[in-house]
């Protein structure tokens, strides 16, 4: 049976019957891209260029990016290609698509690099707005209270309607949460 899996990986990989395939354990030493750097456990043999993808040396596909110091399984193909097969502790999960999209393990998705920053928080954006029309409505009432007041005035010099107004705007504001959702950024 394990001669049979080994075959059939051997096919997949488009190797022939002829390749070997080894795998072992290593501890990452750095990261390059979309590869690289880690020691063998065993002998402490270092090993470089090990591809973070199986298919080819770019980051192209899903890349998957162990953290640095953590332990990783790397298989070699007739001892002269390595690509990480197994992460211990993943730092970042690349998909490359049209649209460039990265899942990092802390619970952040960046899409198009990020650059347009966080998406917006459609229930604080609401909560916002809402506070924003308060706010206007209130406006609305405490200029027609004052307009009232400067016309009961004996002496029309709109001190009575503004004195009114800051009085009846004493107690409104606008203040804005932050509607950014940093947990997704576009």
């Amino acid at each position: 049976m394990k001669h049979e899996i080994a075959e059939y990986i051997r096919k997949l990989a488009g190797t022939g019957g002829n390749s070997s395939f080894n795998t072992f354990v290593c501890k990452v030493k750095s990261v390059e891209g979309a590869t690289c750097t880690v020691e063998r456990v065993l002998d402490e043999l270092e090993i470089s260029e090990v591809r973070l993808n199986c298919h080819s040396k770019n980051d192209s596909g899903i890349v998957v990016t162990p953290k640095v110091d953590s332990f990783v399984l790397v298989t070699s193909i007739d001892g002269h290609s390595h690509f990480v097969s197994q992460c211990s502790e993943v730092d970042s999960i690349t998909i490359d698509t049209e649209s460039d999209i990265k899942i990092n393990c802390r619970g952040n998705i960046e899409i198009n690099g990020g650059n347009n920053k966080g998406l917006v928080n459609i229930e604080k954006l609401k909560k916002n707005l809402n506070t924003l029309k308060a706010y206007v409505l209130a406006m609305k009432a405490a200029t027609i209270s004052g307009i009232t007041a400067v016309g009961a005035s004996t002496a029309a010099n709109g001190e009575t309607g503004a004195q009114q107004f800051q009085t009846d705007m004493a107690s409104e504001s606008i203040n804005f949460e932050n509607m950014e959702d940093t947990k997704v950024t576009h």
